[in-house]
């Protein structure tokens, strides 16, 4: 398995999960990749904020502050902290 800190590894990855992406594009990607970020370690954010304030719109109004946090994996708390955000 892929251990995810190698962009090749990524791109492997987004190739399995995007079966619609043309195979040419994945190795311009690297190319480009490869010529600016030569021997760089890779770093992707996680963007965690992002995602929960996306899964937060997908839910409904109603739904409770237990039901937000399962969602999201966090506490109860949490939940109600970032459903403040909307």
């Amino acid at each position: 398995m892929a251990s995810g800190d190698n962009l090749r590894d990524l791109l492997d990855i987004a190739r399995r999960e995007l079966p619609d992406v043309p195979a040419e594009v994945w190795e311009r990607l690297m190319g480009v990749a490869s010529r600016y970020f030569p021997a760089t370690r890779l770093y992707v954010a996680s963007q965690r904020k992002r995602r929960q304030l996306e899964a937060l719109a997908r839910l409904d109004e109603e739904a409770s502050n237990a039901e937000l946090a399962r969602m999201l994996g966090v506490s109860v708390r949490h939940a109600k902290r970032v459903k403040r955000l909307r």
